[in-house]
């Protein structure tokens, strides 16, 4: 017994590799894939649902069955492509690409065909949205940011616009003198939620360089009668409402830790707060079905600099 335990010393000092239960010296794991499937949005009927995956290097849009299967790459362009959303007829899909510098609103058919540009500048336009009836896309900009601000990241501003499915009449809806992001309209179109940062304290495991704080909002469409829905020192954002135009669903780290989210609903006056998703996992970015009965959000992992994550759908009973 005494030789075998000798040979065996023997060889982990020329190799180098045997580790007792104890050691210390355990190699840490280097994760090689970081693939990110987030921003679901179902079709009207959903049997499919789009969403954005940088599987192949770069962002990109795809589609799916909604069980997972048959997914089919719809966009192949320079630059990320991100943020698709589903028009309510299930015909046009609108997104933000950075293809042709800056970020800008893009829409094209379910196929990804016909592809349409829809803003022209340099500057931050994104997370664009259908109205309940398709005519209008409403999207945050930072075209309202001061000339001699643009060139710092740290004095951007976003207002909520939106526009025709053309690109036409544009309107502004918000003047936030502060960043404003992620709006959806009402079903009936007369309200809008979005996403504001606010100059409030925020906790203390706030990611952000700049002490302030992300909360949900609810205005008249035209800003006015603007409401604090959230009022939490988390970070609260991606706000989307319910098909019945009753409650809102958005995403927040008010569970902790700084990069673990949980999907929350709360009614439009700010009642009824409930939580729908639970640790340890963390969801972000929810999106409604048409009627109502299911969130799909993005399951991510967050550790260092690294992301990844996956499409997930929640049942709801009742819907809401």
């Amino acid at each position: 017994m005494k030789q075998v335990l000798i040979v065996a010393a023997l060889v982990c000092s020329w190799s180098g590799l045997c580790l007792t239960q104890e050691s210390s010296m355990a190699p840490s794991p280097r994760r090689l894939t970081k693939i990110v499937n987030s921003y679901p949005s179902p079709s009207p009927d959903s049997g499919r649902v789009i969403f954005q995956s940088n599987r192949s290097g770069r962002f990109e849009v795809y589609s799916m069955k909604a069980d997972g299967s048959d997914v089919v790459q719809l966009t192949n362009m320079p630059g990320d492509n991100v943020g698709p959303s589903w028009s309510p007829d299930g015909k046009l899909i609108v997104f933000a690409s950075g293809r042709d510098g800056g970020s800008d609103v893009y829409v094209m058919n379910a196929d990804g065909s016909n592809l349409r540009r829809l803003t022209t500048n340099a500057l931050d336009n994104s997370h664009p949205h259908w109205s309940s009836d398709g005519s209008r896309i409403i999207f945050n900009s930072s075209r309202t940011t001061p000339e001699a601000d643009r060139s710092d990241p740290r004095k951007e501003q976003d207002d909520i616009f939106s526009m025709k499915p053309d690109g036409s009449d544009l309107r502004q809806h918000t003047h936030c003198g502060a960043i404003c992001t992620y709006a959806t309209y009402s079903p009936d179109m007369s309200r809008i939620a979005f996403r504001k940062v606010t100059n409030t304290p925020g906790l203390q495991w706030d990611l952000s360089e700049i002490p302030r704080n992300s909360e949900v909002f609810v205005a008249n469409v035209d800003g006015s009668n603007e409401k604090n829905l959230t009022n939490n020192a988390a970070f609260d954002g991606w706000p989307v409402w319910s098909p019945a135009g009753k409650s809102i669903a958005f995403a927040s780290n008010r569970s902790g830790p700084a990069n673990h989210a949980q999907i929350y609903v709360v009614n439009i006056d700010g009642t009824g707060l409930r939580r729908i998703s639970s640790p340890p996992g963390s969801y972000a970015q929810p999106s409604w079905s048409a009627d109502g009965t299911k969130i799909y959000a993005y399951n991510n992992t967050e550790i260092g600099d690294d992301e990844w994550g996956d499409v997930v759908v929640f049942d709801l009973t009742p819907a809401k």
